[in-house]
């Protein structure tokens, strides 16, 4: 620059330098001079003022300070939480339909931050993906369904659905054919239950809770899971009874003349697919208002009963049964508990039905919400409250604790030969698969081995 100045035989330091060449670029050069000379020529030639008067010039200096500030902070990346992960196997249309939807809207459910629930279908059956491509379809379309067709996913098999799980829900068993003997009928949910439970020991994670309905051998499922599935935290595991006891509440309402609304789901007790009992006298009943007056209990006919209610104005049914020959046998007492293994062929009552996906929701509910003011009826692990089996899954009324579904032993329990007559089916079954082994050991070593 020093050189072409003085070639033009300029003498000027001025820092930028403006000239303009004439006519082309091997024209002369005309010195213009710096920049306030520029912005001069611009004004006399050209008639374009672009000076900034010291105000605007103070502004934008201020603007330029404030936001290299903020360039310069640290920007810690805000993350989504992720989403509660749900996997459903066994999954067929449409009962998994209605269950799927009640899990997306389910607010317990929900992951903090805004998480959301995803929840995956799966079914053994490879003639049933056409199912589950219809409800993965349908809850797309759905309108409450907010984060649209990435909520729900098909997986191929239980071990990709486990992946970051944390509820695995494990829907039907296996169905007894036509003339099929009954220990066949077992043997293949033996096999089938002690299948799962390698895939849950080597797949299934630490926090994941199982969850088991549509079974027609539902206790004994859970026996055998629970035996074999020794990585699995035990009392993470439980099983669906209480809708045996909902569908009894028009049954109740007509014997008594108490509206439904008022009824609470009577108590299953038992081995359900064995030895299963629904408690009648022991149905709890609101009087002196209605139960949806009480804003503390909610959905009565899925809870046996309900702490945050006034107690008050709770009454056992026990005196007003023994008046309805309707609920009763001739003599007064209950009739027998039930202690045969049934199986419907017909397929449709395979498929959960809508009471007991009512109650499953609200067990999930109270489970992810942990709150123990809720008695429900469910299959858990067996303790020996109440003089059931120890080691084995067993219908009760059911309170959490802790995140854990424990026995409610201050529930009152059934009459004592509806307990002997259940130890008596349980103890030929155990014996006969060997089950609740797992738990019999030395006492001193018991806690820790439960705790596992």
């Amino acid at each position: 620059m020093k050189k072409f100045c003085n070639e033009q035989k300029w003498r000027i330091d001025k820092n930028p330098l403006v000239w303009k060449t004439i006519l082309n670029s091997d024209g002369s050069c005309q010195l213009i001079g710096g920049i306030n000379e520029f912005f001069e020529h611009l004004i006399e030639y050209y008639n374009v003022d672009t000076r900034l008067d010291k105000r605007i010039k103070k502004q934008i200096a201020l603007d330029n300070v404030e936001r290299l500030q903020f360039m310069l902070t640290e920007q810690v990346p805000v993350f989504r939480a992720p989403a509660t992960r749900v996997c459903i196997t066994g999954a067929v249309y449409p009962s998994t339909c209605y269950l799927v939807s009640e899990l997306l809207q389910l607010k317990e459910l929900q992951a903090k931050g805004g998480g959301g629930v995803t929840v995956c279908l799966h079914h053994e059956d490879s003639n049933k993906y056409g199912d589950l491509i219809r409800i993965k379809h349908e809850i797309c379309d759905a309108e409450f369904n907010i984060r649209g067709c990435s909520s729900i996913t098909v997986v191929n098999g239980e071990e990709e659905g486990l992946l970051n799980c944390d509820l695995f829900i494990v829907l039907g068993s296996m169905r007894r054919e036509e003339n099929e003997e009954e220990h066949l009928w077992m043997d293949r949910n033996y096999i089938a239950m002690k299948r799962l439970a390698s895939i849950l020991n080597r797949y299934c994670p630490e926090r994941c809770k199982v969850l088991l309905m549509g079974m027609d051998l539902l206790c004994f499922n859970l026996s055998v899971l629970a035996e074999k599935a020794d990585k699995v935290y035990l009392y993470n595991i439980i099983g669906v009874t209480g809708h045996h006891g909902m569908v009894t509440l028009p049954t109740i309402s007509r014997a008594t003349g108490i509206r439904i609304p008022d009824l609470h789901c009577p108590p299953v007790w038992g081995f359900d697919g064995s030895a299963k009992y629904v408690d009648f006298k022991h149905v709890i009943y609101h009087y002196g208002g209605s139960a949806t007056d009480n804003p503390g209990c909610e959905d009565a006919a899925t809870a046996v009963e309900d702490y945050s209610a006034d107690r008050n104005k709770h009454k056992y049914l026990q005196s007003v049964l023994l008046q309805s020959e309707s609920l009763v046998g001739g003599d007064g007492e209950h009739v027998a508990v039930s202690t045969n293994i049934e199986s419907n062929t017909n397929e449709v009552c395979h498929l959960c039905s809508l009471p007991e996906i009512r109650v499953a929701v609200r067990m999930i509910s109270e489970w992810f919400k942990n709150d123990g003011r809720i008695t429900l009826s469910a299959a858990v692990f067996s303790d020996g409250t109440f003089g059931l089996p120890f080691g084995m899954f067993l219908s009760q009324p059911v309170l959490m604790e802790n995140g854990e579904w424990k026995p409610n032993f201050d529930f009152p329990p059934p009459d004592e030969t509806v307990i002997i007559d259940m130890l008596s089916k349980v103890s030929e079954i155990a014996f006969e698969y060997n089950l609740g082994h797992r738990f019999n050991m030395n006492p001193k070593e018991m806690p820790s081995e439960i705790s596992e």
